[in-house]
């Protein structure tokens, strides 16, 4: 989060307000609740569009573009095991890194991804997981969201 002000900044606390919430829900249940994630989406999408109508740097359609992306990503996703709870938190995630690039939105799904594989290979490894162990994703999500956020710029 490179410290810009304005309306880009408010949506950037916003999902790291959210996002933390979200991040210990997950990681305790292994759920991400509508009561959050949807708000989390709405609000950040509203503040990426004042953003846009005080014409601070970034896009709006991109970041409109990188959020459905994610979300029908992880929506399929959701097909093969993973909840819908990703696909939603996607949306503001997806947004929110959008609005700075398409490289930083990438950065921050490979981040994500690797991190859990990551976690995934060490609780394997240690034998405190196995191959039918389930693993919360949306702190991995968040994460690499953040991890992007702090090594890109607009």
């Amino acid at each position: 989060m490179d410290g810009a002000g304005g309306w880009y900044a408010v949506a950037q606390y916003w999902v790291a307000t959210l996002g933390t919430a979200l991040l210990l829900i997950d990681s305790a249940v292994q759920r991400l609740p509508d009561a959050l994630t949807v708000p989390a989406a709405v609000g950040t999408v509203v503040l990426l569009a004042a953003a846009a109508a005080h014409h601070e740097s970034g896009s709006l359609m991109r970041a409109v573009g990188a959020a459905a992306a994610a979300s029908v990503l992880f929506t399929l996703f959701a097909l093969g095991g993973m909840g819908l709870g990703d696909a939603k938190v996607a949306v503001s995630l997806g947004a929110l890194l959008g609005w700075r690039s398409w490289q930083a939105a990438w950065l921050g799904l490979v981040v994500s991804f690797l991190l859990a594989a990551a976690v995934a290979t060490v609780l394997l490894v240690t034998r405190r997981g196995s191959r039918k162990s389930t693993l919360a994703f949306g702190p991995f999500l968040i994460i690499g969201t953040l991890a992007a956020a702090l090594t890109t710029s607009t």
